[in-house]
C-alpha cells in the first residue's frame, strides 16, 4: 500500500537547490519578457497581425485594381453581335496564353485546332499540345477554359484535347516562326 505523502504522478518542476549546477544555468527568478504593444489588443483577440498585415495588402491592391479599371477599355457590351465577332475575341484571348517553355502564345503555335460556337453561345476548343508528355498536359486544357469563360458573349466552354492530327512545326504560324527564328 502507498502512503499519501509519497505523490508519484505529480512531478517536481522546481530548481534544484543543490551546489551542483553552475548560477548560470540556474533558472532566473523575476524575469521580465517583453511584449508587443498591441494598443490593447491580444494577437489571439482578433488576430491583430494578420489583420494589420491584411488591411496593408488589401489598400495595395485597392489601389493596383484603381489603376487597371482606369488603363481598361470600357467592355462592349454582354453579347458580341455576331458568331465571327465572338470567334475573334476568344481568339484574342488565346493570344494571351503562352506556352511556358516556347515564348509564343498557343494560338500562333498553332496548338489550337478549332474554335467552335453553337446557337447558345457555347464554345468548343479543340486543341493539342507539342507532345503527349508536355508538362503542362494536365493544367493548360483547364486554362484555356477558364480563359475562354472570361470572354463576354460566352455561355460556357469545352475543351476538347485531341492527339491526331499530331503537332508538328509546320502548324505554327509566320509570327511563331519568326520568333523562334526559324524563318
Amino acid at each position: 500500500m502507498m502512503d499519501n505523502d509519497q505523490k508519484r504522478d505529480v512531478m517536481d518542476v522546481s530548481a534544484p537547490q543543490t551546489p551542483d549546477y553552475p548560477a548560470e544555468n540556474m533558472p532566473k527568478q523575476d524575469v521580465e519578457r517583453p511584449r508587443v504593444d498591441t494598443s490593447g489588443v491580444s494577437p489571439q483577440e482578433g488576430g491583430y497581425f494578420l489583420n494589420k498585415f491584411l488591411e496593408g495588402d488589401a489598400e495595395k491592391k485597392a489601389a493596383e485594381e484603381a489603376e487597371a479599371a482606369a488603363a481598361a477599355p470600357a467592355p462592349a457590351g454582354d453579347k458580341p453581335a455576331s458568331k465571327e465577332e465572338l470567334e475573334g475575341n476568344i481568339v484574342a484571348a488565346l493570344q494571351e496564353i503562352y506556352d511556358p517553355e516556347i515564348p509564343v502564345n498557343i494560338y500562333e503555335l498553332g496548338l489550337i485546332y478549332g474554335v467552335d460556337i453553337d446557337d447558345d453561345w457555347r464554345v468548343r476548343v479543340t486543341m493539342t499540345l507539342t507532345t503527349p508528355h508536355c508538362p503542362v498536359a494536365e493544367s493548360m486544357p483547364g486554362e484555356v477554359e477558364l480563359k475562354v469563360n472570361t470572354v463576354a458573349g460566352v455561355n460556357g466552354c469545352d475543351v476538347k484535347l485531341v492527339w491526331e492530327p499530331a503537332w508538328d512545326m509546320s502548324k505554327m504560324s509566320d509570327e511563331a516562326r519568326l520568333e523562334l527564328g526559324l524563318l
